[in-house]
């Protein structure tokens, strides 16, 4: 046995109890032996007795800590003066178990009043993505737990067009059977799961670090901005953070010597995985950077990682079937993002994108700094996404850990820092995506935060006052976040529609519900351009059939339609102005006015008519559209083009000709969608390729060849489809052409209609 005492004389059996400050004691056993210890306490003191044990190495296999104290005498005075008191509160060890967890509890109490308080006025909207949880929920048990796509117990469900919802929706399922659709209900599903991010951190610190101050890790994630705005929506995002914070924590407890904690670990990857997306990036990250940061334990534990790794491959089988009843997904996912992986660039070329995307989520400036790059609704203005002010914690906590990095949990922790960015990456820089860095970084802020407390109680400092301190700061701190956002947020940001906060879904939708309580027969007619998804919150709201009917003002505009004298009109502030200044609408009445935020006119509730000269003014338009427009240009082959097309209302037509199958060309209003091509040089082809999307549709190709003789004509007709199509017209024999013509109709729209189309290829 090796003792060892810095500071302090040993004390003996018979000694007078005075010792005070740490005391090392070492033990070394070359055979298994069973030691006591017999420690003297004299009455109102109090002792931390910290067991680290450590392998034939020299490294740290697991660390417990142990508080025990010796009640004072009773003290038989009639009273206590003030002096008195507050010299014991001075004495006062809030770190013994029972207090530890007892300021854990207060700070997820904290925590809880902090999200729940005003949750469905902030944030400001209610989001298209937060809706969906809750409407495929619903649909799932109407239909027997089966996906639109006929799959029992899918892993992910379609939103937007892509399956990248899974865990999210099944949470979803018993708030709705119990209490049905309410913002209130979905947010607060949210809230309740985030509470295990709440609590990792704050066991983490506890039984992990061994913090005193661990309840600081649970007030320090409540204000951390990025966390506090996204923990009380129903993004998936909060959820998948969520449980990968919970993956940590049980990592951690089997790292200390718990092996059955792997399992948990295992089982809440699993939940994270299945959350979100970039959730798979991250979770695939971190697991190889723990097998091999610790892989001398996993040997240790071969038995209890083989069967970590059983539950593992039990969990892993809604993915597999998920890949092999959709085996294109994850590119088409990607193509959706339009990520750069998929585009027509070399290899090294995407990996220096991927890295410079990624080192961009590491730089500390886009993240404690008001940035440029997120969405506003995705933003606390003036905020940055972490706390200015706690950078110098962060800072130290993350100098702490590189410096102890032998010490398991550091690595722990730096692994989880450096694998946060790794699946927003992939797609480009976002809060969403990048959401999981919070985890590390509020875990590493709270190791610079107890340093720093450690070394004030070193000046004396009462442990109780700082505890004090640090509780009722961090507790007002929620506070005034809390009022900050619900009293200054919505005036934040000025832009409250599409490209913006897209805020209106709860008013809008309140509103209709009591015009249909007034007048059940009474038409209303909502603009759904002010959101994405706007048919997803209507459902969300409403149950099927919609008692109203949706679509964009320029139905009416370009087309006459009927206009009943009970139709009511919702458009949004553009549309209103294009229906006054158009000359094709009289008589335009104004119901009422829903305001935003700020008070400027958000949604205006109006009866229109159309002008007496109607007919006369669509029949000039509609001549008008029907004019081809004419453009040179240069496609993917270096073939110089003259090309006439219809009017288009999204894209250009460069995109039909730029190699790139994620960039497209929608016609205004024609229907059949007709190219005219002409070459200036004359080439020889063997096929021609069209990019289209989903819709029925009639296909023409008409080849004029370059010697004159008998232009070849070919069609196809392709019924619907949910994914994108390459519709091929292949020649007999190569031919020398100067001219190509092409129709492309939507079999089973009148016109006007829009035509998508992707990309036209001539080989």
């Amino acid at each position: 046995m090796k003792t060892n005492e810095p500071s302090q004389p040993e004390p003996s059996p018979t000694s007078e109890f005075s010792m005070q400050g740490e005391q090392k004691v070492d033990l070394s056993f070359k055979t298994q032996s069973k030691v006591g210890i017999a420690i003297s306490m004299a009455p109102g003191s109090e002792v931390e007795v910290r067991i680290q044990r450590l392998d034939s190495d020299g490294n740290e296999i697991a660390v417990e800590t142990t508080s025990y104290s010796n009640p004072g005498l009773p003290d038989n005075s009639p009273a206590a003066s003030p002096k008195k008191i507050f010299k014991s509160f001075k004495r006062m060890r809030l770190t013994t178990p029972s207090w530890q967890m007892w300021l854990i509890a207060a700070a997820l109490v904290v925590y809880l009043v902090s999200r729940f308080i005003g949750l469905s006025s902030y944030p400001i909207y209610f989001f298209t993505d937060e809706a969906v949880q809750t409407v495929l929920a619903a649909d799932l048990v109407r239909d027997g737990f089966h996906s639109y796509t006929k799959e029992l117990l899918p892993a992910f469900l379609v939103n937007g067009g892509q399956f990248n919802l899974g865990t999210s929706v099944y949470a979803q399922i018993l708030p709705w059977l119990m209490f049905g659709k309410s913002i209130w209900v979905t947010r607060g599903t949210s809230v309740l799961i985030t509470l295990l991010a709440a609590l990792a951190v704050g066991l983490t610190m506890k039984n992990i670090v061994k913090s005193r101050y661990a309840f600081a890790a649970i007030l320090l994630l409540s204000i951390t901005p990025a966390w506090f705005l996204h923990s009380r929506t129903a993004f998936e995002t909060a959820m998948a953070v969520s449980f990968y914070a919970a993956f940590l924590y049980t990592y951690l407890k089997y790292r200390e010597g718990s092996p059955r904690h792997l399992i948990a670990a295992v089982v809440f990857g699993a939940l994270g995985f299945y959350s979100y997306s970039p959730a798979q990036m991250v979770m695939a990250v971190t697991a190889l950077g723990l097998l091999i940061s610790d892989w001398r334990v996993h040997l240790k534990n071969w038995k209890m990682i083989l069967i970590g790794a059983g539950v593992a491959a039990l969990l892993a089988i809604p993915y597999i079937r998920f890949l092999i009843l959709h085996p294109d997904e994850n590119t088409r996912h990607l193509q959706i993002l339009n990520s750069y992986w998929i585009q027509s660039i070399p290899f090294i070329k995407k990996l220096g994108i991927y890295f410079s995307e990624y080192l961009k989520l590491l730089n500390p400036f886009y993240w404690f700094i008001p940035n440029q790059i997120d969405l506003e609704r995705h933003m606390m203005k003036n905020y940055g996404h972490l706390l200015r002010w706690s950078l110098p914690f962060f800072l130290l906590g993350l100098g702490i850990a590189i410096r102890k990095i032998k010490m398991p949990q550091n690595r722990v922790f730096l692994i989880a820092l450096l694998a946060a960015p790794s699946g927003a990456a992939l797609a480009g820089a976002g809060i969403t995506r990048a959401l999981f860095l919070v985890i590390p970084a509020v875990i590493l802020t709270t190791i610079g935060l107890d340093q720093i407390l450690t070394w004030l109680e070193k000046w004396k400092t009462p442990r109780a006052i700082l505890i004090a301190i640090i509780f009722l700061g961090l507790s007002t701190f929620n506070g005034f976040m809390v009022q900050d956002a619900l009293v200054n947020g919505p005036l934040w940001y000025k832009n409250y529609g599409l490209a913006g906060q897209q805020y209106g879904a709860n008013q809008v939708f309140s509103e209709i519900k009591q015009m249909v309580r007034a007048n059940p027969h009474q038409k209303i007619f909502l603009s759904p351009s002010w959101s994405n998804g706007t048919d997803v919150l209507a459902r969300f709201f409403f149950d099927d059939p919609l008692p109203f009917e949706m679509g964009s003002l320029d139905g009416f505009l370009y087309e006459k339609r009927e206009i009943s004298e009970d139709q009511v009109f919702i458009l949004i502030p553009e549309e209103m102005e294009l229906a006054r200044t158009s000359g094709k609408f009289k008589n335009i009445q104004e119901l009422d006015i829903l305001p935003y935020p700020n008070g400027d006119p958000g949604f205006y509730i109006v009866t229109l008519q159309y002008a007496d000269n109607i007919d006369e003014i669509l029949l000039i338009e509609h001549n008008v559209r029907q004019q081809l427009l004419k453009t040179e240009l240069t496609n993917v082959d270096g073939d110089q083009l003259i090309v006439q097309y219809p009017q288009l209302d999204m894209g250009n037509i460069e995109a039909l000709f730029d190699g790139n199958y994620n960039t497209l060309a929608r016609t205004f209003e024609a229907n059949p969608m007709k190219l005219m091509i002409t070459l200036e040089n004359s080439i020889t082809i063997n096929q021609v390729a069209i990019r289209i999307g989903g819709t029925a549709s009639t296909l023409e190709v008409q080849i004029v060849p370059a010697d004159g003789s008998t232009p070849v004509t070919l069609q196809k007709i392709v019924t619907e489809s949910n994914d994108f199509r390459d519709i091929l017209f292949g020649l007999e024999k190569p031919l020398d052409v100067t001219e190509i013509r092409i129709s492309i109709l939507n079999t089973h729209d009148v016109e006007p209609a829009h035509v998508h189309v992707w990309e036209v290829s001539i080989k």
